[in-house]
């Protein structure tokens, strides 16, 4: 059941304020986009686009994914070396294997662990902070 988009944006809000404030500088640019949540990864390979799609969030989770700078989904050799795992059997678009994310959960290999047994404790920021380990990026 999706939520209202005053209280979806709330929510979002709150999310984004906790991370930032458990992050510190390791947020940078981390910001609310309308339903998604948008921060630039950096490394000294680069700089890719994470966004993570919360327009049905907290009834399921983020759907993360690394993109250009017009929002369109980078093809998967595009992505940071290392952090997708290549094109997802079901959704059929690359997708980060980490826990917290659409990707992980619709995936055959996690069939049998549910959103929502991990949806009050796996927030956004317990999320961004395992993102940024799988991408390589550390304090």
């Amino acid at each position: 059941m999706a939520l209202h988009p005053a209280v979806l944006a709330d929510l979002l809000d709150a999310e984004v304020g906790r991370a930032r404030l458990k992050l510190g500088d390791l947020a940078g640019d981390l910001h609310r986009d309308g339903s998604n949540i948008v921060m630039t990864l950096t490394r000294a390979d680069g700089t890719w686009n994470l966004l993570l799609d919360g327009s049905r969030y907290d009834s399921e989770p983020f759907d993360a994914t690394l993109v250009d700078d017009d929002g369109e989904i980078l093809t998967v050799e595009k992505w940071i070396p290392g952090f997708g795992l290549g094109i997802h059997p079901s959704l059929g678009v690359p997708f980060v294997c980490v826990s917290g994310t659409r990707g992980y959960y619709a995936h055959e290999s996690h069939f049998t662990e549910r959103w929502d047994t991990h949806r009050f404790s796996m927030r956004l920021d317990s999320l961004i902070e395992s993102l940024l380990r799988k991408a390589g990026i550390h304090a």
